[in-house]
């Protein structure tokens, strides 16, 4: 029977923490990710911001595509999109803010964004404080999720963290459906987070973090 401290919450960041109408902040992040598309392949931005949406389609996120297909360093890439000046970060939400700190158990946000990009959003959503750690892409020596080893290195830095890691206490939150796959064959408990999607991965799919309180039930 599982009790309360047991449970591990692992969100994805990005459209997973905050809401899809609250789409504007990725996409602040995007247009930086396309200007450095362009900057660094000499391209348009009508071809950057191509470029950048094929390479998140085939190998999962932007940067995985320029560091096979261009060399890339991940962290000169972070370094340019993260320029707070031209970003926008989630507002406030009582709501949301309640709804986490009614979880039983640990939080932790596990992202294939860098850290800081996180952690800067969870400050302006006043969150920061509920979350026990942000395992992000350079944690996952930058092979971030879908890769097998995103999931094998999460449960790891849980066992270090001295967290009682059994895979049915663990409830993954992920906006992408390819995300949930592998943390199904895992065993754990995975919630679709995103507007009128079903994935055959997913045991349980909202469409906004602020309807969790509708399945807590049932996953509790």
């Amino acid at each position: 029977m599982n009790t309360s401290k047991e449970f591990i919450w692992l969100f994805d960041y990005d459209l997973t923490l905050y809401t899809s109408e609250e789409r504007y902040v990725l996409d602040s992040l995007d247009k930086r990710i396309t200007e450095y598309v362009r900057k660094t392949l000499n391209e348009n931005f009508e071809n950057a911001s191509r470029i950048r949406k094929e390479y998140l389609a085939e190998y999962g996120t932007t940067l995985a595509g320029l560091r096979i297909c261009h060399g890339v360093l991940p962290d000169d890439f972070f370094d340019f999109i993260h320029v707070p000046e031209y970003l926008i970060y989630p507002p406030f939400s009582k709501e949301r803010k309640a709804i986490l700190e009614s979880l039983p158990g640990k939080k932790i946000v596990f992202t294939n964004g860098r850290a800081d990009w996180c952690e800067a959003g969870l400050l302006s959503m006043k969150i920061d404080s509920l979350f026990d750690a942000v395992f992000d892409l350079k944690a996952m020596d930058w092979e971030g999720k879908p890769a097998s080893s995103a999931y094998e290195k999460m449960e790891s830095f849980l066992k270090n963290l001295n967290m009682n890691v059994c895979s049915k206490n663990i409830v993954f939150l992920d906006d992408a459906c390819r995300n949930l796959q592998e943390a199904k064959a895992k065993g754990w408990t995975t919630v679709l987070v995103a507007p009128n999607l079903k994935d055959e991965f997913a045991d349980y799919s909202i469409s906004s973090i602020l309807d969790l309180p509708q399945i807590l039930p049932s996953i509790l």
